[in-house]
């Protein structure tokens, strides 16, 4: 079991070493990431995300909660990079539902807050 808080704080992702299979629950999976609740915590999400791109070489399979659950490790380090990118500001927000923007890096797509104007 691992501790990964970010999308809520006591979100966890859980590696199966024996047969490479990584649960990540709401942290990763192939749709649009919920980043907007109250509870969320961009900065643990962050770190939480790089815990688990860390480690990729033992994960043969990612497998989150939501959608078509299975994902190559890849994955992992490409939501590290989308991220960042998004965080440092150098990704367009596109207008989603009232106070909530969708930010999209290649596959990655984030559901996050609306920026304060």
């Amino acid at each position: 079991m691992i501790a990964t808080p970010g999308h809520t704080p006591d979100a966890i992702s859980l590696l199966d070493r024996a047969n490479g299979l990584l649960f990540t629950g709401d942290t990763y999976y192939p749709a649009p990431i919920w980043l907007f609740r109250p509870e969320t915590d961009l900065d643990a999400y962050g770190r939480s995300i790089r815990r688990l791109a860390a480690l990729a070489p033992q994960v043969k399979l990612v497998l989150g909660a939501h959608n078509v659950p299975v994902a190559k490790p890849t994955v992992l380090t490409e939501l590290v990079s989308s991220f960042d990118v998004v965080r440092a500001g150098k990704v367009v927000p596109t207008p989603d539902s009232p106070g909530r923007v969708r930010y999209k890096v290649g596959d990655i797509v984030f559901l996050m807050r609306a920026p304060n104007k």
